[in-house]
């Protein structure tokens, strides 16, 4: 069977081959056999080239592709069929050559029907010279659109010189990174460093480890959610010190619409940061000295206030008693003032509205039923642009310097009444002297004790500018023109009191007549004589009472002398009170009533 098979495949000892019948023609069999190597070799190098062109052209898909392997297929079994044929010249391989005529012819019918069907299509394409046409047509358009292109660089390269230039010199960076947070562009770096030391590296290459864990994170944030974020980071630069700055971290995306990094913008908030700093602290300063200010006017005669050019207070301190500044915040001078005081200040500070010059004024002014007086300076409040604004004014309350001028024209009148009731006792006090005077030296020494006498009560009361004497200092004061009030001899008690300046001066002329005559005559003239001068309040007086002991023997006067008599007849009725004076043995006593409408409150 496999014999057979052989055998009609490649001959039969009994069939010849062409060679046998063309021997008698050797240059017709290499005719042919030449012919035959030469369509076999065709029919071979045709489908590589067609080969080779499908495998550069990945473009030609579909059905040119599928139509260009069946050409490989086709060709190649005709060339397959054409080496059988040129075999045929030594081999009677005629079997094998019909099975290979019939496959190529099977093949043929399949390539011309698939040929014929995809005729229309391989119609459709264009010619060359189509070809031509549309690539002139390309090319111009080409042409249009590189002049488009090449404008659009120019406008583009003029926006980002533009840009940059905007941005040279200025404290804001602009960078933007990949996916990998790597840097691909920036312009304007800080802290140092140039663009070529930048791009390429990570912030871990070049920012500090705590800076870099605070802000990756949220750039990876961004670009996880595609939404915008910022925050403020702070940077330490070992030049410029701590640095803060303001990060706005935008998602990039590609063509396809996908995030592939981030684009920053770092705007260097440290001068803002420092300004804001200085500027609360002038704030605080200015808030301080203000507080100072109005602490300093707290309590004052001195009010300061703003008014705007309606003439409505926006700032007032130190408002007059009984006044708090709200009253006067939005307020102008007719809903505070009778239309009677508005005449007196408002035509004033209309004019430094008008000129922008100062002006002084005094006026009486009526605020909650009590007449005040004010000293009122009236300055321009400036704008920026240095026009007037309103008025600043500063108001002294003079009211208590008039009341206290008042005051000294009734004291001043008051003194040259109490000076000519002094100089009208002293010219009394001087006839009685020399009356009851035996001799000019006699009168002399009388009459200048009792002086100093007065003298010492006016010192008392001038110290106390007149208001009054404390009882227990005037005592001490008359004792003391003629012994030490703290020795031993003299005993003081009483309550505290302070008479009124008429009643210390009669009170003090009695007492020094009754420590001259003890001095002279009485306890006080002896070592052990001894004074008791006490005083107490009883009802609506006061009772001092004088008693000398251990003294000489008194014995009664047989003549009232000077002294008696001021202390009976002057001292007692200017008193409104009563004065005893008792002459017994043991010693001189005096009592003394004094109404406690003479006590000063």
């Amino acid at each position: 069977m496999f014999s057979d098979i052989l055998s009609y495949l490649f001959g039969d000892p009994s069939l010849r081959s062409l060679d046998y019948y063309m021997r008698w023609r050797e240059d017709l069999i290499w005719v042919h056999a030449i012919s035959d190597a030469l369509i076999a070799l065709s029919y071979f190098a045709i489908p590589m080239a067609i080969f080779l062109f499908l495998q550069k052209r990945p473009d030609m898909r579909g059905t040119t592709r599928s139509v260009g392997y069946l050409l490989i297929t086709f060709i190649l079994v005709g060339g397959v069929t054409q080496t059988m044929t040129f075999m045929t010249l030594w081999w009677p391989v005629f079997g094998a050559q019909g099975l290979l005529k019939l496959a190529t012819a099977l093949v043929s019918i399949a390539t011309a029907v698939v040929v014929w069907q995809v005729l229309p299509k391989l119609l459709a394409i264009p010619s060359m010279d189509d070809l031509e046409r549309a690539n002139e047509l390309l090319k111009a358009e080409n042409v249009e659109l590189n002049d488009e292109v090449g404008r659009s660089r120019m406008e583009l390269n003029l926006i980002n010189s533009k840009f940059e230039m905007a941005l040279t010199g200025s404290n804001i960076s602009v960078f933007s990174q990949d996916s990998d947070l790597r840097y691909t562009w920036i312009h304007n770096p800080r802290f140092g460093f140039g663009s070529k030391e930048v791009l390429g590296k990570t912030d871990a290459q070049i920012l500090p480890a705590e800076t870099t864990e605070e802000i990756v994170p949220l750039k990876r944030t961004v670009m996880k959610t595609g939404e915008s974020a910022s925050a403020y980071i702070a940077i330490e630069d070992q030049e410029a010190g701590t640095i803060f700055l303001d990060l706005i971290v935008h998602p990039t995306r590609n063509a396809a619409g996908e995030i592939d990094g981030v684009l920053c913008t770092a705007v260097d908030m440290t001068e803002k940061n420092l300004y804001e700093i200085r500027l609360a602290s002038m704030a605080s300063q200015l808030a301080e000295a203000n507080k100072r200010f109005e602490s300093a006017l707290d309590g004052s005669l001195i009010t300061v206030f703003e008014q705007d050019l309606e003439l409505k207070y926006v700032h007032v301190v130190n408002p007059p008693p009984g006044y708090e500044a709200g009253n006067f915040i939005g307020m102008t001078d007719s809903d505070l003032v009778s239309e009677e005081d508005q005449l007196k200040i408002l035509p004033a500070k209309k004019k430094v509205l008008e000129t922008g010059e100062t002006e002084v004024i005094e006026f009486d002014v009526d605020l909650n039923g009590k007449t005040r007086n004010y000293n009122l300076r009236l300055d321009p409040a400036l704008d920026r642009n240095g026009e007037v604004s309103g008025i600043i004014g500063t108001a002294v309350d003079l009211t208590h310097k008039r009341e206290n001028e008042r005051q000294m024209h009734l004291v001043m009148r008051e003194l040259t009444h109490r000076s000519k009731n002094l100089l009208a006792v002293i010219q009394a006090m001087a006839r009685q002297t020399a009356a009851r005077s035996d001799t000019t030296s006699d009168f002399v020494e009388s009459f200048s004790a009792r002086l100093q006498a007065m003298a010492a009560s006016h010192d008392l009361l001038v110290s106390q500018s007149w208001y009054g004497a404390d009882l227990r200092d005037l005592i001490v004061a008359q004792l003391s023109q003629s012994i030490d009030p703290s020795g031993p001899q003299v005993r003081l008690e009483g309550v505290s009191c302070t008479i009124t300046a008429d009643a210390a001066q009669n009170l003090g002329l009695a007492l020094h007549e009754l420590t001259t005559n003890a001095t002279k005559y009485g306890a006080l003239s002896v070592v052990d004589g001894k004074l008791s001068v006490t005083w107490e309040q009883v009802g609506d007086k006061i009772l001092l009472n004088w008693k000398e002991s251990q003294g000489p023997e008194v014995a009664a006067p047989k003549r009232n002398g000077f002294g008696r008599m001021l202390l009976e007849r002057l001292v007692g009725p200017s008193l409104d009170g009563e004065v005893k004076i008792s002459f017994s043995p043991d010693g001189v006593s005096c009592a003394i009533e004094i109404p406690t409408k003479h006590i000063a409150n």
